[in-house]
């Protein structure tokens, strides 16, 4: 853990409210001399208490720490944000439990419940440090086969097979041999977490009051969520060639199926063709989820594309037009009525919509999506991925997979 990070962990509105019992139970754990840390003022003095964790975290030379106590704050630290708040309690709930009484969930901060969690429920911490894990990000690779239900098999022998491809993929990307492959299952669902090493940083450091030139590899994660139920795969945490390397490795291994994810159309996830053929009246509709209050078109651009001096077409020109009342789609065929798709040179190359939530609070939740065809979908999925999925689906922006279609067009 970096300086940064001991900054972080002794941020001045997290250590004014945490509960002094619960600073008291973590730092006992490492036999921490006295006159370096009085764990005892936590009890008697609390506000003094705090004053001193404070000094022992920003002032402590990092080679007087140990480095138990490191690694634990960087854990801490990694699973005190919303995000790691979630896997939290996603992780609780898997096992019927609860971190804290209902009437206190509300005023426990993410950070907090960390700690607690450590402290308290540390099987439950060590599963969210791995579910985050597969908590996907706004944008990820997504690969649809022409074929849904096919299971995937994560037995100890095929995950062996996986983790020597996934070694050789990494290999030839200059990041070193470590490779290790660790299966999570969600339902129907089968995951993978491949943990691999990290391109090398050299660093110039300060040793002893000495200039010195050190290098180190981190561990980094690349992740692999399919569905059986969807017929996809979604690859995030690794380079875009990987991501494809990696996709057609899990068709091979774990589904025996080779070239699943390999055709003409595996990556073509999204479509526009249904809005363009309204051109500006498009409206999203969302009367069969009760959830959603409304959607907004928030952003949306075409292009004038025209014939490339090397084949194929290059965009000539760009508009986009932007609408916080929804509307930018029809205000952009307003102000230039010539637009018109297919024939007449058009494209609407993306949308931005917003989807608003049905809430009591002043200010309802709203998510926001990109929508770029054919392969770009974002949006905050590890919280509302199925309201969304199913929207752009109901609404003919999910492109079709039928194996007929897919292997026509493969042909």
């Amino acid at each position: 853990m970096v300086k940064d990070d001991f900054q972080r962990f002794a941020n001045l509105r997290f250590l004014r409210t945490v509960d002094a019992s619960l600073l008291r139970a973590f730092f006992s754990r490492y036999a921490i001399p006295p006159d370096q840390l009085d764990l005892a003022l936590l009890h008697t003095a609390p506000d003094d208490g705090r004053a001193a964790v404070i000094d022992y975290l920003l002032r402590t030379p990092k080679t007087e720490i140990p480095d138990s106590l490191t690694h634990d704050l960087h854990r801490i630290d990694r699973l005190g944000v919303p995000l790691g708040q979630d896997a939290l309690v996603e992780a609780a709930r898997r096992r019927g439990l609860a971190l804290v009484p209902a009437g206190e969930a509300a005023k426990t901060s993410a950070r907090t419940l960390a700690l607690h969690a450590f402290i308290a429920h540390p099987v439950i911490f060590d599963e969210a440090e791995v579910g985050i894990a597969f908590m996907a990000p706004p944008s990820v690779a997504e690969f649809v086969a022409a074929e849904e239900g096919i299971v995937a098999d994560l037995s100890d022998e095929r995950l062996r097979h996986l983790q020597e491809r996934a070694r050789e993929i990494f290999r030839a990307d200059l990041r070193e041999e470590f490779c290790e492959v660790i299966p999570y299952r969600d339902g129907g669902e089968g995951h993978v977490l491949i943990r691999h090493g990290a391109h090398l940083t050299i660093a110039e450091v300060v040793e002893q009051g000495q200039k010195a030139i050190r290098s180190y590899r981190e561990i980094a994660s690349a992740v692999l969520a399919y569905s059986a139920e969807e017929g996809r795969i979604k690859v995030w945490g690794c380079g875009k060639a990987t991501r494809t390397a990696l996709a057609r490795a899990y068709a091979d291994i774990i589904l025996d199926r080779p070239g699943l994810f390999s055709s003409a159309t595996a990556r073509s996830i999204c479509t526009l063709e249904r809005v363009e053929a309204n051109r500006g009246a498009f409206a999203f509709r969302h009367a069969q989820e009760p959830r959603i209050d409304k959607v907004l078109i928030y952003e949306a651009q075409v292009n004038r594309m025209v014939d490339g001096s090397r084949g194929g077409q290059r965009v000539a020109l760009s508009l986009i037009a932007r609408d916080p009342a929804g509307d930018a789609l029809a205000a952009l065929h307003a102000s230039r009525p010539d637009i018109a798709y297919g024939a007449g040179g058009w494209r609407l190359a993306h949308l931005v919509i917003k989807v608003g939530l049905k809430s009591d609070q002043p200010r309802p939740p709203m998510i926001a999506v990109k929508i770029k065809p054919p392969e770009v979908l974002s949006f905050p999925r590890h919280r509302h991925e199925k309201l969304v999925m199913d929207l752009l689906r109901d609404n003919g922006i999910l492109c079709s997979h039928e194996p007929a279609l897919v292997s026509a067009a493969a042909e």
